[in-house]
């Protein structure tokens, strides 16, 4: 192989090789711990345990509270993901943002509005901490 067939394919497998970086490098988008998606959630506002809400939802309907847990698993899609807080998981469904890949066990702060419906408590975060 002479030169000129070496670097020419030295520049196809260079170019390749940034291609390739620059697609998988823009689309892992990994939740960096204190991104804040969605609403700011309100400084004033106080942290609601989840066993309080699941307890008695009823006292929560058409509220908006803070919930501080863990991920405990996401929809494939995104979504919505399954929130944990002690024993008590819910799944928890974004409003006016996409949710970032997030792994089990990561800590996040949910600014949600609970819907207590017959049966059914839905919760959907305003605004979401990682």
């Amino acid at each position: 192989m002479d030169r000129k067939s070496k670097n020419r394919w030295f520049n196809i497998y260079f170019t390749l090789t940034i291609m390739i970086a620059l697609v998988f490098g823009c689309n892992i988008s990994a939740a960096v711990a204190g991104e804040h998606l969605g609403q700011e959630i309100p400084e004033h506002a106080s942290v609601v345990k989840l066993a309080s809400v699941v307890e008695n939802p009823a006292d929560y309907d058409g509220k908006t509270i803070v919930l501080t847990g863990t991920v405990s698993s996401i929809c494939g899609s995104r979504c919505h993901f399954n929130f944990q807080d002690g024993v008590h998981t819910v799944a928890v469904y974004p409003r006016g943002f996409k949710l970032p890949k997030m792994k089990r066990g990561d800590a996040v702060t949910v600014y949600t509005e609970v819907i207590a419906g017959e049966g059914q408590t839905v919760y959907t975060a305003l605004g979401l901490q990682l």
